[in-house]
């Protein structure tokens, strides 16, 4: 693990998700989007050996994996867009992915905006959802505690992230064809357990924000 010089500001991801005044997304297709957004970016070619953005992703990848997410609309999306950066688009949802930055040198623009907020509705929320061969990834959210739309977007980026550096070579590159789609779940208590004891991706979280250390947020699982 990387271990920040002495004085130097922590590295984070930053998730800007669209949220107009009217016609918000849904919770769980932000939660996809911001999924999709993270391994995008880490599957751009300008996030490689190389690339102009590989290494700022190298920096922060070396340190603790940190992703914040903020809220956007009108203007201040359009500002967002113009950064560097992957927008992934899910069932109505945006979720703009830039490139890691240090804390202490994020653009004004990113700065100002909202990291909390009314949560969003979730009427299609699927309590249940199973990985089927060659299909989305399944990130499931934890029931227990309850993660904020940030906090919950955040894990999911995160599982995401985590399973792409865990899935055999041929399924990574079938899922990357496909443009990493992702489905969200909201198991029960009950289903959360058992998914817990056999998923191959887990996020636990470093407890900065929200969560208790250790706190299990997320899970990924696909076939």
């Amino acid at each position: 693990m990387y271990e920040d010089p002495a004085g130097e500001s922590p590295w984070a991801m930053q998730l800007v998700a669209r949220v107009e005044r009217t016609s918000p997304p849904s919770r769980s297709a932000v939660c996809a989007a911001a999924a999709v957004a993270v391994v995008r970016l880490l599957g751009d070619e300008r996030a490689g050996e190389g690339g102009e953005w590989s290494a700022s992703v190298r920096r922060w990848t070396d340190g603790a994996i940190r992703k914040h997410c903020r809220r956007a609309r009108g203007v201040a999306w359009e500002r967002a867009g113009a950064l560097p950066g992957v927008t992934a688009s899910v069932a109505g949802a945006e979720v703009r992915a830039l490139v890691p930055t240090a804390l202490d040198a994020l653009p004004r623009d990113v700065a100002k905006l909202q990291l909390t907020g009314s949560e969003l509705d979730d009427a299609d929320a699927l309590p249940v959802a199973d990985p089927v061969p060659g299909g989305p990834l399944v990130v499931s959210v934890c029931p227990e505690p309850f993660l904020p739309l940030g906090k919950a977007a955040a894990a999911c980026g995160h599982a995401a992230q985590l399973s792409a550096l865990r899935m055999p070579a041929r399924r990574l590159e079938a899922w990357a064809a496909a443009g990493y789609p992702v489905a969200v779940e909201h198991p029960d208590v009950a289903r959360w357990a058992r998914l817990r004891a056999a998923a191959p991706v887990a996020v636990v979280d470093a407890g900065f924000t929200v969560v208790e250390p250790g706190t299990t947020t997320a899970l990924a699982r696909w076939a």
